[in-house]
């Protein structure tokens, strides 16, 4: 009996804990857009709030935006931004369920850019079909393997809402470093390579230079509400 009391204690003050962590965060909050003001309107009147402790919703998509439009001294996109949702009884379950789908949502994105430059390639006859399919496979696999042990991940925005009556949807939208992500899929294609030919390792080699995949439309976001 007085274990089971101590443990309960020890949970409530964990409760408080929290609950005094989440009044305490201090934000710097910036004059929000017109634009976003509506925006945060047609959110709220579908039934979606912040979560407890976190910032207000148009300050989260204000920060969204401003990463989606940050560029590096080359001209290209400093972040890769990407949305997952999910549906679960918990939230806590929910919110993961929707970071692990926006992270595999934003490799996704990087692999789409990267396999358009490979058919580049092949339309102007650089490399052969048979050459461009085993890449883009490679590509493929090392994109999902990238996805689920992607690190240092910022979530940019978090929205929550009840939906079927006590389940939670939660909605979460994620920001990396775009040169990071590109690097890691093009790590894990030159390990998924190892066992291939020297004949065909020689041929991917000018597919595994980062500087190849800076050309094109560099698209740098996907999911709801980008703007």
């Amino acid at each position: 009996m007085k274990k089971i009391i101590s443990m309960l204690v020890a949970v409530a003050i964990v409760a408080v804990s929290q609950v005094a962590t989440a009044q305490n965060k201090k934000f710097k909050f910036v004059k929000i857009a017109r634009d976003t003001k509506k925006e945060v309107k047609k959110l709220e009147k579908d039934g979606w709030s912040n979560l407890p402790g976190d910032m207000p919703i148009g300050q989260q998509l204000n920060n969204a935006w401003a990463k989606e439009g940050g560029i590096d001294e080359e001209g290209l996109p400093k972040w890769v931004v990407a949305t997952g949702e999910a549906v679960a009884e918990f939230q806590s379950v929910a919110e993961m369920q929707a970071l692990e789908l926006a992270k595999l949502n934003l490799v996704r994105l990087l692999e789409s850019q990267m396999r358009s430059v490979v058919e580049t390639e092949q339309g102007n006859n650089r490399i052969d079909p048979q050459t461009a399919a085993s890449i883009s496979k490679t590509m493929e696999v090392a994109t999902n393997k990238v996805s689920k042990k992607l690190s240092r991940v910022m979530p940019i925005v978090k929205m929550q809402k009840q939906v079927k009556g006590k389940n939670t949807q939660m909605q979460v939208k994620i920001a990396y470093n775009y040169a990071l992500a590109r690097k890691a899929i093009l790590d894990e294609m030159k390990l998924e390579m190892q066992n291939e030919s020297e004949d065909m390792r020689n041929k991917y080699e000018s597919f595994l230079n980062p500087e190849l995949y800076k050309q094109g439309e560099i698209k740098n976001s996907t999911g709801e509400n980008s703007k």
